[in-house]
């Protein structure tokens, strides 16, 4: 498993603010893709509350940490309830251990 850290942050201020949401692994930074293919609740990855951009950005998080498509399909309802609605506004990190931890905890990835 890799140590990457998942980082959000906004950019600008009212209807000029914009949000980054980047993986960070091994010092390199990539923008996390917002997977629009397998859901579109949102253009935006968003956090912080309950609906559209937050459940995109959980749905994007699994779908990298796991590398399962089905699998965030299955179970980003409940990652965006228990962690991405509560990540803080402004900005955050969030290291991919602690997804796996809620992996572990709540939805085990079971391999067929």
């Amino acid at each position: 498993m890799s140590g990457k850290v998942y980082t959000g942050g906004r950019v600008g201020h009212g209807r000029t603010s914009s949000v980054v949401v980047e993986v960070v692994e091994d010092g390199m930074a990539r923008l996390l893709p917002s997977r629009l293919d397998l859901r579109e609740h949102s253009v935006n990855l968003e956090w912080g509350y309950g609906i559209g951009g937050p459940a995109q950005l959980a749905l994007a998080i699994l779908a990298d940490a796991t590398g399962s498509d089905a699998y965030a399909e299955r179970h980003y309802h409940w990652f965006k309830l228990d962690i991405v609605s509560r990540l803080p506004w402004d900005g955050w990190e969030l290291p991919e251990r602690q997804v796996w931890d809620w992996i572990a905890e709540h939805h085990p990835l079971r391999t067929c």
